[in-house]
């Protein structure tokens, strides 16, 4: 955790000195593969796919006019639901690329793909859903948009990567019956 959040802080700490990007521009970042993210077969773990995904997106929003729209409003950004598909692992001490790219929006979603890749191949994609939020109501992510330069009043998300968050409600729901049961 230590890790986790020291990167964090590095990346708000470095927004001064990055290049601005748009929101909807595509992003990438080079990474290593720790000793602390393998597993005891010497492979990144699961669960570091997904904070290394929590990087790249800190790092568009603190990059972005977002971050700006998104402080000045007290709002927080919330991550609603992810995918992640493994295609081949990634060996520790190894550097690996992540591409953050914008899939969409809607009135509520914005909804981002991330590509794991190695020389080249594709080892992970990871899909992510959020929102924004401010006193545990979701926000109207078109104002923030507005406020960070994007013209466009919606960008449909492609129909698979709106297909892969259907049924999300649905699954909570039945969870909830099934526990109360």
């Amino acid at each position: 955790m230590i890790h986790y959040w020291f990167t964090i802080v590095k990346i708000l700490a470095l927004r001064h000195v990055q290049p601005k990007v748009a929101p909807d521009a595509t992003i990438r970042r080079t990474f290593r593969v720790r000793l602390f993210d393998c597993d005891g077969f010497r492979v990144m773990t699961a669960s570091r796919y997904a904070a290394y995904m929590d990087f790249i997106r800190w790092e568009m929003i603190a990059r972005s006019p977002m971050y700006h729209a998104i402080v000045t409003r007290g709002l927080a950004p919330t991550l609603g639901s992810q995918k992640l598909i493994y295609r081949k692992p990634l060996k520790r001490w190894t550097r690996f690329e992540v591409e953050l790219e914008l899939a969409g929006w809607d009135d509520k979603w914005i909804y981002h793909i991330h590509r794991f890749a190695q020389h080249g191949e594709i080892k992970a994609v990871g899909i992510t859903r959020a929102l924004i939020w401010k006193r545990d109501v979701p926000s109207m992510l078109a104002d923030v948009l507005r406020d960070s330069g994007v013209t466009r009043p919606a960008m449909n998300p492609p129909d698979w990567v709106f297909e892969l968050f259907a049924q999300d409600k649905e699954i909570i729901d039945r969870q909830r019956v099934a526990a109360s049961a």
